[in-house]
């Protein structure tokens, strides 16, 4: 071995002497380096591309000064980070680097420009998680959070939490308002902070494109040694008085290098993730036995698509199905695509969600955890969910106004059972006509899947669910949802949305009145009834949280013989816009 590592260094050492261009290294176990990389007092600069040097550290490390470009917010502004990564792995031919131990060179800004930084030639991927972030500015928060350290001081705390987390896990005893998301970034490169080991992940580059060249076996370089354009050529063509056998050498370790380093790369990995699968198998193990006494039942996911029949008969959304347990007793299954929640805390879900009981509320008889899969088995009801019924024409009108005043009613009564009996921190129950089940009666039933996860963006969910600009998370965020509802069925049993040409059919209600609006034919009493739904949808969708009724104001207001006041015009001093 030490005569091996002896010829390596000098056969390094002797190419590096006669021609400044070949491959050079920081010692024998590190990757070869070459265009467009330049080793920094080995190589000369025109030997890479410009932002391509290297340099090596006394301990034998190679270091990179790496600045890539990180997506913020929903608007794709470009924000430069630079962070200093240790160099493990260079693959030329996919153009990639795996590294580690980044360190951050800079800070992210308190707030976001429409500036957008120049290009870089690099951007990162994660060998793991790669949501992305969201930046917290949170006051009380203790110090063992993951903080921003160049954002944080004394008396606030910047934080961040992975995109996909709860907002209940911000830190507890705390006021936080979001700031805005990033994309992924290595989180030592984001909070400021050194480890000894360090997060992995990969850096690529774009430019300069030299896949051809390593394609058909030649290296690349700069044209004539000034010019930023680049060609290939052979390695096995003399340089200098450099002899084919020195090269030939040179080629055959550095191409040994680079594969021992990438099978002891996937060989680290594959016994890593073993190992974490057989220690997250044994706690899901663990925690389903201390929840064996739980009442829904416990499938896995064969069963499940076994009751489906392959997912076979779908209810409506594309996650709900039909199925039949062996007893022949139809159930309705909703795959979960929050994979990533923790297995306790869905497992506790589950066990809050199978104790509701209300005549209103979809109840849960079974559910699955396998692996990353989750699903939720219901009670199935044969007329469907709601949507399914306004969306057809010939079925929306055959709905009298009295029923759906009913169907509101029972709605509202089943949110509001789930928020104040159950007493639980519920973040949202996202509700909208998918997640509204019928029985033979028109009975309605909400169905609950989530008592923790944020709704996905859709026109049902709150504003202050997405809204930078609230400081604290909104009680009634269900009631906006109920309104939206409530306006929604309205609007397409009425026609309404089709004679409103394309404006937003909540908006146009306030600015014509209900009798322009929804332009029916029926009599008074139904008019007055249709009226009621609308301004009590109306009084639900204020822009303010604070401004909303609560859910059981809603239900007096709906079941009360007077046609509440109409609300304020919760457009008019945002001027919203929808499409």
């Amino acid at each position: 071995m030490k005569i091996f590592l002896f010829t390596f260094i000098s056969i390094v050492h002797l190419a590096g002497g006669q021609n400044g261009c070949l491959p050079a290294t920081c010692g024998p176990s590190g990757p070869n380096i070459r265009f467009p990389f330049w080793l920094k007092d080995h190589q000369p600069e025109h030997c890479g591309y410009p932002g391509f040097e290297l340099r090596c550290t006394e301990s034998g490390d190679l270091k990179f000064d790496l600045q890539f470009p990180v997506t913020a917010s929903a608007n794709n502004v470009v924000l430069p980070l630079l962070t200093t990564v240790t160099v493990g792995v260079i693959d030329y031919g996919a153009q990639q680097m795996l590294v580690r131990h980044a360190v951050a060179r800079s800070c992210p800004p308190e707030k976001l420009t429409t500036l957008n930084s120049s290009a870089s030639p690099f951007e990162v991927e994660a060998l793991g998680y790669s949501e992305g972030y969201v930046l917290f500015n949170c006051s009380n928060a203790e110090s063992d959070w993951q903080t921003v350290s160049c954002l944080s001081n004394h008396d606030h705390k910047v934080i961040t939490l992975p995109s996909t987390s709860e907002i209940t896990a911000l830190p507890p005893h705390s006021s936080c308002f979001k700031m805005y998301n990033i994309s992924y970034v290595p989180y030592n490169a984001l909070a400021g902070r050194d480890d000894e080991y360090g997060e992995r992940f990969y850096v690529r580059w774009r430019k300069p494109s030299c896949g051809n060249c390593e394609a058909e076996g030649k290296f690349c370089r700069l044209r004539n040694n000034t010019a930023e354009d680049t060609e290939c050529f052979s390695p096995e063509q003399p340089q200098h008085g450099l002899s084919k056998n020195y090269k030939s050498l040179v080629a055959g370790i550095t191409v040994g290098t680079i594969l021992l380093g990438f099978i002891m790369v996937e060989l680290f990995f594959v016994f890593i993730s073993m190992k974490r699968k057989k220690e997250e198998h044994k706690r899901i193990q663990k925690i389903l036995e201390n929840h064996k006494d739980m009442s829904p039942r416990r499938y896995s996911y064969a069963d499940i698509k076994r009751i489906t029949d392959n997912f076979k008969e779908k209810l409506g959304p594309r996650t709900l199905f039909k199925g039949m347990l062996v007893d022949e007793t139809c159930v309705a299954v909703k795959m979960l695509d929050h994979s990533e929640q923790n297995v306790e805390d869905f497992i506790d879900e589950v066990d809050t969600i199978g104790r509701m009981e209300h005549v209103n509320v979809l109840q849960l008889v079974g559910y699955c955890v396998d692996g990353r899969k989750r699903a939720l088995v219901y009670e199935f009801l044969s007329s469907g969910t709601l949507e399914m019924l306004i969306s057809s024409e010939s079925q929306s009108q055959m709905l009298g106004w009295e029923t759906l005043h009913q169907v509101a009613l029972a709605v509202a009564k089943g949110i509001d059972y789930i928020r104040q009996e159950c007493n639980q921190n519920i973040l949202s129950l996202n509700i909208k006509p998918q997640n509204i089940l019928l029985d033979n009666n028109l009975n309605p039933k909400v169905l609950v899947c989530s008592i923790s996860a944020a709704p996905g963006a859709s026109e049902y969910a709150a504003p202050e669910m997405f809204a930078s600009t609230f400081d604290v998370l909104s009680q009634k965020a269900d009631v906006y949802s109920f309104g939206m509802l409530l306006l929604d069925v309205v609007g397409r049993r009425s026609g309404g949305e089709k004679e409103n040409g394309g404006i937003y059919f909540p908006e146009w209600i306030l600015k014509n009145g209900a009798e322009r609006a929804i332009q029916i034919d029926e009599e008074e009493e139904n008019i007055e009834m249709v009226k009621k739904l609308s301004v009590v949808g109306l009084w639900c969708i204020q822009w303010f949280p604070s401004d909303r009724p609560s859910m059981k104001t809603v239900i007096q207001m709906l079941e009360g013989d007077n046609k509440p006041i109409t609300p304020p015009n919760p457009f008019a001093s945002f001027n919203l816009k929808h499409t």
